[in-house]
């Protein structure tokens, strides 16, 4: 039997805990028994961009059994993929979810949009926490895909969820947020379609791209008065207020064709590629680091007046590493693509 057919057939706790191999006193423990303050650790990080970010990160046994529950989550979403002839090879890849999925990430997200007129983006405020217990359990009982027996999908949202929230840190958060997050992209892939866009969802970060002389009023208006601001269409405003989100008119951006495009900290102007800036400051630290044997560490912080500030650490080899690995594997891609149109002419 399928995983998700034992996940549709479980009636209680007790299978619950069978399918993600766990007693069902230890389940139990877990869910009922800990307290609410023991099961996370809370603390911020700091943004790219400035402020700071709330991580409630579980402590080890939740996270194992969050872990588990979202392996079992991701599997079930490869088999209906596989029902519904949604593959997930890359001559066949689902196109519009590309956040905490196998074989997706930034690059993918941002290879649906090389060379187009105009780059919209625009992001979903709160995303994980806008996706709250009922929301998780509710989904669990009426998705046809799942349509899971109550008592199962409440203690799958318990095991999920942190004072009412899915929180950012968990293991699970990720693949349930997606789940839920499908609801949305039916509807946009569909306005996309409509207006002749193409349409990406990143986690929270929405991407709209097209060709068309003129950018689709439905998605995003431009203001009198100045070239360069944009606001969040009417239309697609109540789409995702619609499905239970907000969008945040302060991370709204329209890229142009004679400017540099970014989808998802990627430039998408002519080919997938790094920042210039971001390639040149890795080599000076690899310069450096064989040079004198150390390097700094350069990130910005909002400063006491709320303005970005740029700090130095002494940086460590992973970070260094962790860079050049993250260049590297732009570069691969693209020579992958390279090598896959070659094949095909």
């Amino acid at each position: 039997m399928s995983q998700l057919s034992e996940l549709k057939s479980a009636i209680d706790l007790g299978d619950v805990a069978s399918l993600l191999g766990y007693k069902p006193a230890s389940l139990s423990y877990i869910l009922y028994i800990k307290s609410q303050q023991s099961k996370y650790k809370t603390f911020d990080i700091r943004k790219r961009a400035g402020g700071t970010r709330q991580i409630c990160a579980p402590v080890n046994d939740l996270k194992m059994l969050q872990r588990r529950l979202a392996d079992l989550l991701q599997n079930c979403v490869d088999e209906i993929n596989q029902a519904n002839n949604r593959s997930d090879r890359d001559e066949h890849p689902d196109q519009i979810a590309h956040g905490f999925k196998r074989k997706r990430s930034i690059i993918t997200n941002a290879h649906r949009h090389r060379n187009r007129r105009y780059v919209f983006n625009v992001d979903i405020e709160d995303f994980f926490g806008s996706i709250n217990f009922g929301r998780v359990r509710g989904y669990f009982i009426a998705d046809k895909n799942f349509q899971l027996q109550p008592k199962v999908a409440t203690v799958l949202a318990q095991i999920a969820c942190f004072q009412n929230a899915l929180p950012q840190g968990s293991p699970c958060s990720p693949i349930i947020s997606n789940l839920i997050g499908h609801i949305v992209d039916i509807h946009l892939v569909k306005l996309a379609a409509r207006v002749g866009c193409t349409y990406t969802r990143y986690a929270d970060d929405l991407t709209f791209s097209t060709n068309n002389p003129t950018f689709p009023k439905q998605i995003a208006i431009q203001l009198s008065g100045n070239d360069h601001c944009w606001e969040v269409g009417s239309e697609l405003s109540h789409l995702v207020k619609k499905c239970g989100f907000v969008l945040n008119p302060k991370k709204t951006r329209m890229q142009y064709r004679d400017s540099r495009q970014e989808v998802t900290g990627l430039v998408v102007n002519r080919k997938i590629n790094v920042r210039s800036e971001y390639r040149h400051t890795v080599r000076a630290m690899v310069h450096r680091l064989f040079t004198t044997g150390s390097f700094d560490f350069e990130y910005r912080a909002e400063g006491a007046n709320g303005a970005l500030v740029v700090h130095k650490n002494n940086g460590r080899p992973s970070q260094l590493h962790g860079m050049l690995g993250f260049i590297d594997g732009v570069d691969l891609y693209n020579r992958k693509v390279i090598r896959r149109k070659r094949s095909l002419s």
